[in-house]
């Protein structure tokens, strides 16, 4: 439940900062022609929930859960802005992660081992809604594919290749300028993958339906150009 909690309250704190925002300078929407494109390079922390699936039995379909330890996200953006306001990018991310135990049919925990990944192609769009001083409160969301798959091992088998699904992400963060043409970036994001199946690792029939379900806190370095 911690790192639950911990993405909750820094929801919280960014939605709070957002309400300060409104007393706030606005955000011109006037385009500028300086500093239009941008890279940024992005790491952090990263809570999956469990990843659910389903796998055929002899006689009916029977419910799958393997529980992951929490894991790291690694990522680069290249971005163009808009206007002062507004700007799209496109997002290279990877994601890793330890399983823990796994639930067969609604049994008792059995212990896991192995890693389950994700690597996501996403296009986003931010929208900054204020300025507080220097610093820019912004939130937004996208849309791609990822690939997940795994090498997991647990008694009913294990998670092993798995598909490139549709994917999104939603997010809200606040940006801060270090140096001439560089910020850093503190965020939150809201990652999701659906309609994944996996073979077994052990050669049985596959797991199908899997959703791979994470919050993530990053920070990140922005250099403009």
């Amino acid at each position: 439940m911690k790192p639950y909690i911990l993405c909750g309250i820094s929801g919280l704190m960014l939605l709070s900062t957002v309400a300060v925002a409104q007393a706030a300078d606005p955000i011109s929407t006037a385009p500028r022609p300086e500093d239009l494109w941008y890279v940024s390079l992005f790491g952090g922390a990263s809570f999956p929930r469990e990843v659910r699936t389903t796998r055929m039995g002899h006689y009916e379909n029977y419910p799958v859960e393997l529980d992951l330890r929490n894991g790291f996200l690694i990522g680069a953006t290249l971005g163009r802005k808009i206007n002062d306001a507004v700007r799209v990018e496109g997002e290279l991310s990877y994601s890793r992660y330890k399983a823990r135990s796994s639930t067969y049919n609604n049994r008792p925990a059995s212990e896991a081992t192995g890693k389950l990944s994700a690597t996501y192609l996403l296009g986003n769009i931010w929208v900054d809604l204020a300025r507080i001083g220097q610093a820019r409160v912004y939130a937004g969301g996208g849309l791609g594919g990822a690939y997940v798959t795994g090498r997991t091992s647990f008694p009913e088998g294990g998670y092993g290749k798995g598909k490139t699904r549709a994917a999104g992400q939603l997010g809200a963060g606040v940006t801060f300028p270090i140096a001439k043409n560089f910020e850093v970036d503190f965020g939150y994001r809201l990652k999701g993958v659906t309609k994944v199946d996996f073979k077994d690792t052990q050669g049985g029939e596959p797991f199908t339906g899997g959703k791979l379900i994470t919050h993530n806190l990053q920070f990140g370095l922005t250099a403009k150009f």
